[in-house]
């Protein structure tokens, strides 16, 4: 599952460096999520590698991100244009964007001025949410395989 590089947005036209626009819809796996497929090719979560399609349970478990995060873009005065485009986004598994908020990205020092410098902050954020995530996976595992759902004589 160890995965750690910004490999989702290498599927996106021209790599996920230029603008390709706000994806519209009201329903992730019927609408915006599904545009979002077709444009960038992903099917698997962004984080975990975890399939979104492979079976209807796995469609369930689809969720969609914004890599850079709309508190960082406001405060920050990103445009909204980059913000909201599809190259600050991300399909990924309910679980990931659950453990994703585990990670409070910081306001950058250096405010993306460009769209170049926008693209390399998404980069840095995705794999430092990318490293929590897999932690959290890590943890949750070795929980899981503690079998806690049986004590002292019940099962």
């Amino acid at each position: 599952m160890e995965r750690l590089s910004p490999e989702p947005f290498a599927s996106y036209p021209l790599g996920g460096r230029i603008l390709l626009g706000k994806i519209k819809g009201t329903n992730c796996r019927r609408g915006y999520g599904l545009r979002h497929q077709a444009l960038t090719r992903q099917n698997t979560c962004g984080y975990c590698g975890y399939s979104l399609i492979d079976s209807y349970r796995d469609w369930l478990q689809m969720a969609y991100d914004h890599v850079v995060p709309v508190f960082i873009c406001s405060a920050a005065s990103i445009p909204i244009e980059w913000m909201d485009d599809l190259i600050n986004r991300v399909l990924c598994c309910t679980a990931c964007n659950g453990f994703k908020n585990i990670y409070k990205p910081v306001l950058p020092h250096d405010i993306p001025k460009s769209l170049e410098e926008f693209v390399m902050l998404r980069d840095y954020i995705f794999l430092e949410r990318q490293k929590a995530v897999l932690k959290c996976h890590a943890t949750e595992k070795a929980f899981y395989d503690g079998s806690p759902w049986k004590w002292n004589g019940g099962e």
